[in-house]
Order: structure tokens, then sequence, then C-alpha cells
């Protein structure tokens, strides 16, 4: 019963849950998305792997209300809608043509508007890359080869990247193609803190 009483709380507390929760209003999903990805979310923490993994893992749990009746479609499908491309409209603040602005972005958006207050002035404190790995034939649209800091120059990879503030509280996290410089993908990180957070001072 621990990670579901632990992770449960952790994900109230920061107003996730209602986040998601007036995201999906109008949406007609016959599963509870909600608890699909708070599962995702919490086998990642505990037992980081795929979403058939966290589909096994959970059998194992009291993870909350809704999450034993989820079946693996249904993670593959909460991680989609979580993926979703947002109207052209709302395309103002993508940090590259190939990862448009998506539901994703949204929650962090709503998260990140719930916490600050009329003198928040957010400064960045730490900004950083990774880059991940395909196997098989994952990897389609960002696939791409690069500077592999895994030691596997031969598979296709995509560029991550994690913005907190200066509490270490998360902020955003971006993708980029696999051959993205590191030193490119600052510019377009500041101007979605500008445009997209609000943030009118970056230090």
């Amino acid at each position: 019963i621990g990670p579901g009483r632990v992770f449960g709380r952790l994900w109230e507390e920061p107003g996730i849950s209602a986040c998601l929760k007036s995201l999906l209003v109008g949406r007609r999903f016959e599963f509870p998305v909600e608890a699909a990805v708070f599962l995702t979310v919490a086998h990642r923490l505990m037992a980081p792997g795929s979403d058939r993994a966290a589909e096994r893992w959970r059998q194992r749990y009291q993870l909350g209300a809704g999450v034993e009746k989820l079946d693996l479609h249904h993670l593959y499908r909460a991680m989609a809608w979580l993926g979703e491309p947002l109207p052209e409209s709302e395309q103002h603040g993508q940090t590259h043509s190939l990862t448009p602005r998506c539901v994703k972005d949204l929650v962090e958006e709503q998260l990140f508007a719930q916490r600050r207050t009329l003198f928040t002035q957010l400064v960045v404190a730490f900004f950083d890359t990774t880059s991940i790995y395909f196997e098989g034939e994952g990897g389609d649209t960002l696939g791409e080869r690069g500077k592999n800091k895994d030691g596997h120059p031969e598979l296709k990879q995509m560029v991550v990247g994690l913005i907190l503030d200066g509490e270490g509280q998360p902020i955003c996290c971006e993708m980029w193609p696999g051959n993205t410089a590191d030193v490119t993908t600052l510019i377009p990180v500041l101007d979605r803190l500008q445009t997209r957070f609000n943030v009118v001072k970056v230090m």
C-alpha cells in the first residue's frame, strides 16, 4: 500500500489531479484517464520501465480507485492524450517544428500558474539536457543519430531538456531530434518561459 499512499498524496498536493480533470472536461474517454497517468508516473518512480511493465507492476499494489480496472491499451491511450497536438492557434511558443505544443505543455503551464504569486520572478537555476536512445524501430519522428551520451552512436536518439526553478521545482521538459546541439536549445527554452509562463525576468 506504500506507493499508493505516498505518491497519491504527492499527486494531490501540487494540484496535478485537479489540473488533469480540468483538461479532461468534455472528453468522453471510457476509462479513468487520470488514474492511467498516475499509474505510469508511480511505476516510473518505483521501477522505471515500459507501459507494458507498468500494467504488470500495478497488480502487486493498491494504487487507488480506477487503477485496478485499467488495461494496457488504456495506458497507451492516456500517453497518446498527453502527446495530443494542440490547435494551430495555440502553437505559439513551441520550441521545435517537430515537437508541436501538446496537452503535456498545458499541464506544465497550469501547474506553474497554480503555484506562482503576484511577485513571482523565475530564476532558472538548472537547465540540462540528456539523450535517450531508441531500440528496434522506434524514433520515427525525433530519432536521429547524434552525440550519444550512453555510448550507442549506432542507435537513433532524442534529446530531452529539463528546466527547474530556483527552489528545485520542475517547470517543464522539452524534446528535440537526436542530432540537436545542446547550445541551440537554450534560446527556444527562454522564449517559451517568457511567452507561455509569463516570466518577465529570467536570470
